[in-house]
């Protein structure tokens, strides 16, 4: 199974609060059989960000999660329709790494940073969160997966 497909990246999305964000990354992860287990996705991605706000300013947030619900490594480009509030920081972009627990190359460590690196640029980050062209933001998060 690929990393990052097309399909992986959801727009115009219908959520309101970071609970809400949660829940449909831990849905849509089921969905796309990504997750063998949603509701253990959903209590892995919330355990996470009970250890730390995974937002990281530029109204950008990063839930992830290292989970036995986990079946392939995976990322989701998450954009909702309005802002939300994710701990007191707005967000507008949601970049959702998922990663089964057990991993011998960490994974998720490779996918963050590659992606991590790319967001210190602004032109990189104004266009994620700007465009809703699923082929160009499809582009983007592969090149930067392959870099």
């Amino acid at each position: 199974m690929k990393t990052f497909k097309k399909d992986y990246v959801l727009l115009n999305v219908d959520i309101k609060t970071k609970e809400e964000a949660i829940t449909f990354i831990a849905t849509e992860s089921s969905k796309l059989k990504i997750s063998n287990n949603r509701a253990q996705t959903e209590s892995d991605l919330w355990n996470r960000e009970k250890e730390c706000n995974t937002a990281i300013g530029d109204m950008i947030a990063i839930p992830h999660t290292k989970s036995t619900s986990i079946n392939c490594p995976a990322v989701l480009i998450v954009k909702p329709k309005d802002i939300i509030d994710w701990s007191g920081e707005d967000v507008d972009l949601i970049i959702s790494f998922l990663s089964p627990k057990e991993n011998a190359n960490n994974i998720h460590l490779t996918m963050l940073s590659k992606i991590s690196r790319r967001l210190v640029n602004q032109e990189f980050k104004n266009t994620l969160r700007e465009s809703n062209d699923i082929d160009l933001i499809y582009e983007m998060i592969m090149e930067a997966l392959n870099s």
